[in-house]
């Protein structure tokens, strides 16, 4: 038996889709940035153990240098650059709606404020997304999405240039006989 899905909501239902993928992505970058910083935010580093630089210093002096570990690694900062979704469906009926409608709760002024002008018909078209063709199976989509890298934003520039000026040597172990 058909099933009947308006276009418009089966076209909103694939952009919202589109939508949670991205902000799931972006949860998972700030979820990895995480893993840099320790249980109080303070930044997780590492201490190398290096030949002393100082101009003082003797062949088996040893300088502790600390560096924070987010600046050192590249950061995968990804985003969906394009999506292509391609169906195949039957065009059904054309029917009606209220798409505008100030649901009930809402204010004029609240309505007004966000562009909706209250209830107003408009025709949609239902499709019937259970049809077979040759190549396709009962109501297959079939989507690609491409994601790109970016550079890191403002914020995580800053924040890393910031560590990284925060590196250097904290002690300098003198050998002496």
């Amino acid at each position: 038996m058909p099933t009947q899905t308006p276009l418009p909501g089966l076209i909103e239902a694939m952009a919202s889709a589109v939508i949670d993928a991205q902000d799931r992505i972006e949860k998972r970058q700030m979820a990895y940035l995480g893993d840099y910083f320790d249980e109080d935010n303070r930044p997780k580093s590492i201490v190398i153990r290096m030949p002393s630089m100082r101009p003082d210093a003797t062949e088996d002096d040893e300088d502790l240098y600390r560096a924070p570990l987010l600046p050192l690694v590249s950061t995968n900062l990804l985003r969906i650059k394009d999506v292509e979704i391609s169906f195949d469906v039957d065009i059904g009926s054309l029917t009606d709606t209220a798409a505008d409608a100030v649901s009930e709760g809402d204010t004029i002024k609240d309505a007004l404020a966000w562009g909706r002008r209250g209830e107003r018909k408009r025709p949609t078209v239902h499709v019937d997304t259970t049809i077979r063709s040759s190549e396709h199976t009962s109501g297959s989509v079939h989507v690609v999405m491409r994601v790109e890298g970016t550079d890191p934003t403002e914020g995580t520039a800053r924040l890393m240039n910031h560590l990284a000026q925060t590196q250097g040597v904290f002690q300098t172990f003198r050998y002496e006989e």
